[in-house]
């Protein structure tokens, strides 16, 4: 007996399908609703904050090519990303795009060479937050009045500049330029 025809025979027995009724589906709709907008929200703040940690991860990264860099290159940032005579920075292999402007993206690490070489900062953006993320790492001790963060002594320095222009990005000068908010022991909180 086909489908149909037992379907044909339960009507003539008076057995009707049973099935759901428009008001249960209509509940079952209003909690997944419900449970969308609970969830949604918290998905997103999640997503932002992961954007931070990427920036930050990115530019460890970019630190220990840069330092790698230094290592072999005669102790001196400089010639970082156009070398012929050590490996430079993309030849290193961080996985990342080094430019000298603004970076617009995740994985795009701006830098700056200051300090006769001595000195290099690293700034990545973070989508979704408007966040410039910066380590400064400065290798032998700088004259006051020098631009590295307001840093003078050897280390490496960390600072966020919160709210940038998501069109002009974040650029190493900005973190460059700052005088208070640089941490030594890590990147502040966001």
């Amino acid at each position: 007996m086909s489908l149909i025809e037992r379907c044909r025979e339960r009507r003539r027995h008076g057995e009707e399908d049973e099935g759901f009724t428009l008001i249960e589906l209509l509940v079952v709709l209003l909690i997944i609703g419900i449970l969308l907008a609970i969830a949604i929200p918290t998905f997103l703040s999640i997503t932002k904050g992961a954007n931070g940690t990427v920036a930050q991860s990115n530019l460890n990264t970019a630190l220990t090519g840069a330092d790698s860099y230094y290592t072999t290159g005669a102790q001196t940032y400089n010639g970082l990303t156009t070398s012929t005579q050590y490996s430079n920075i993309n030849q290193i292999d961080t996985g990342l795009s080094f430019i000298s402007g603004n970076s617009t993206q995740a994985h795009e690490i701006s830098y700056v060479v200051g300090g006769s070489g001595q000195v290099i900062t690293l700034a990545d953006y973070a989508p979704g937050q408007n966040d410039c993320w910066g380590i400064v790492d400065i290798k032998a001790t700088q004259s006051s009045g020098t631009n590295s963060a307001g840093q003078t002594a050897v280390g490496t320095y960390y600072a966020v500049v919160k709210n940038v222009s998501s069109s002009t990005g974040c650029n190493a000068a900005s973190i460059d330029a700052l005088t208070s908010g640089v941490k030594t022991s890590g990147f502040p909180p966001a």
